[in-house]
């Protein structure tokens, strides 16, 4: 493209005034309390609170923040062992190689892991999207894993059972913008993590995840069994799926929580009351009771 001499002035103009719509604060160095670990071809962020084994290790939903997760994290941390880390492309995460998969995702989990020392047995908690993760690391690495918790997670044959959700005309926008300053009540970390959360790697990163889950969705299914470790199967109360043409998506989700619990021979289920899909933000204390008794059964 060529630029007049008017034009120059008015791309200036455009970029100093979208530069002044972002806090300063947002220029100023920030170092975050964990680790940043290079796996090679890309630098992954963890931290870890708490010293007591087995691991526990949070895996979030997609466009999730590991910041939300960090002071259920800490109060865990008082009994045992607790990393978040940031999946490639989001937080402090590079952008990673290869197709967003599941297994992509685990592969760099499990080095993640061995490079940044974090020592095992396991317990994996994964929410929504994570539930994916958790899954199939527990099933393509055993040997490592002691226990999960599901929480709200997605199951592979919702590709197919949820499919009414396609023909819904009406859809609500994603939401990203950096114009708009982060909750006054967050803290710097959590001020920092919003603003990464709506970069153009985070936002690539969630295309991404969401254009290969159904490779992803295929990959849990054929991961193989898990082994009977704990397990428990954490469901929200309130319904947050339509009906379409007869069919109740509501209880299809429910249909498939309830086939979770065939995974292994030593889980349970809790319908966690008065609960949306994002558990751990409405009943924190559920959350960690239910990761406690899993933790207490792993020992």
């Amino acid at each position: 493209m060529l630029f007049n001499k008017n034009s120059v002035y008015l791309f200036c103009w455009f970029v100093l005034s979208y530069a002044s719509a972002a806090s300063a604060a947002e220029y100023q160095p920030f170092h975050p309390p964990g680790k940043f670990i290079n796996l090679g071809m890309h630098v992954m962020y963890i931290d870890c609170f708490g010293e007591q084994s087995p691991t526990v290790l949070i895996d979030v939903g997609i466009a999730d923040s590991s910041a939300n997760w960090y002071k259920l994290a800490k109060n865990l941390a008082k009994d045992v062992r607790t990393c978040v880390y940031d999946r490639a492309g989001y937080g402090w995460s590079d952008p990673g190689p290869g197709k967003r998969t599941t297994a992509q995702i685990v592969h760099e989990l499990n080095m993640l892991l061995e490079f940044a020392e974090v020592p095992g047995p396991y317990v994996l908690v994964g929410h929504s999207f994570g539930g994916f993760t958790a899954r199939y690391f527990a099933a393509t690495h055993p040997d490592k894993i002691v226990g999960a918790v599901l929480i709200d997670s997605s199951h592979p044959d919702q590709i197919y059972r949820l499919s009414e959700l396609d023909n819904v005309k009406k859809k609500p926008p994603m939401k990203i913008s950096r114009r708009e300053s982060a909750p006054s009540t967050m803290t710097e970390f959590e001020k920092r993590w919003y603003l990464l959360n709506s970069s153009r790697k985070a936002v690539f990163a969630q295309m991404n995840e969401l254009k290969y889950f159904k490779e992803s969705a295929y990959e849990v299914k054929h991961s193989g069994p898990m082994s009977d470790i704990p397990l428990a199967i954490l469901t929200r109360d309130k319904s947050q799926l339509p009906e379409i043409n007869g069919t109740s998506l509501e209880s299809a989700w429910r249909d498939m929580q309830k086939d979770l619990l065939k995974l292994s021979k030593n889980s349970w289920q809790t319908i966690i009351k008065d609960s949306s899909h994002n558990i751990y933000k409405d009943a924190p204390d559920e959350v960690i009771s239910n990761i406690l008794k899993v933790v207490s059964l792993s020992r």
